[in-house]
């Protein structure tokens, strides 16, 4: 991972073969990637350019891949602008995914300090992130963010325990949520 250069990028039609590489590799481990949400990719990614029109009941999302070297998608954010109550309960400002060939590799937490980089950018400061209790994996990245445990409780969409973590990110960068590894 030295010497591979990563960054976020905004879904675009020209990285739609390595979308389908991406959404494959969780194909292939049984998982659903994006093609979950019904929807092709070209109207995936018209969707995100659109970002800010959302049918009623939705809040605005900001999608991003995990790029590595510019060509190969290694995971997915997705940074809300607000809340509403479902994601209050489940979800939060911040969800992301890693594809299954490069999970635990440290690609969970690089996606999650990079999206709260864009969260900054726009001025977002207090960002709930919510995770499945027994989720180790994630409740590591979100520690390793800055996240501070505010409550366990049985989610009544789910009935699964969901740990509720707010990750307070500082205008002028100076963060508390330097990513330790």
């Amino acid at each position: 991972m030295a010497s591979e250069r990563l960054e976020l990028a905004l879904p675009s039609l020209e990285l739609e073969a390595a979308y389908q590489e991406c959404e494959a590799d969780f194909q292939r481990a049984g998982e659903t990637f994006l093609s979950a949400a019904g929807m092709d990719y070209p109207r995936f990614v018209a969707r995100c350019q659109n970002y800010e029109q959302v049918d009623a009941g939705k809040v605005p999302q900001l999608d991003f891949f995990l790029l590595r070297d510019g060509a190969t998608i290694l995971g997915w954010s997705g940074l809300r602008l607000r809340l509403n109550p479902n994601l209050e309960d489940i979800g939060g400002h911040i969800g992301y995914r890693i594809r299954p060939t490069e999970r635990r590799k440290g690609y969970g937490t690089r996606i999650l300090a990079m999206t709260l980089t864009e969260a900054r950018k726009l001025g977002l400061s207090d960002l709930l992130l919510t995770c499945d209790s027994d989720n180790t994996g994630s409740r590591r990245i979100i520690e390793r963010n800055g996240g501070q445990l505010a409550s366990e409780s049985v989610s009544p969409q789910s009935g699964v325990l969901v740990a509720r973590y707010w990750i307070h990110i500082h205008a002028d960068g100076d963060d508390q949520n330097e990513v330790t590894t």
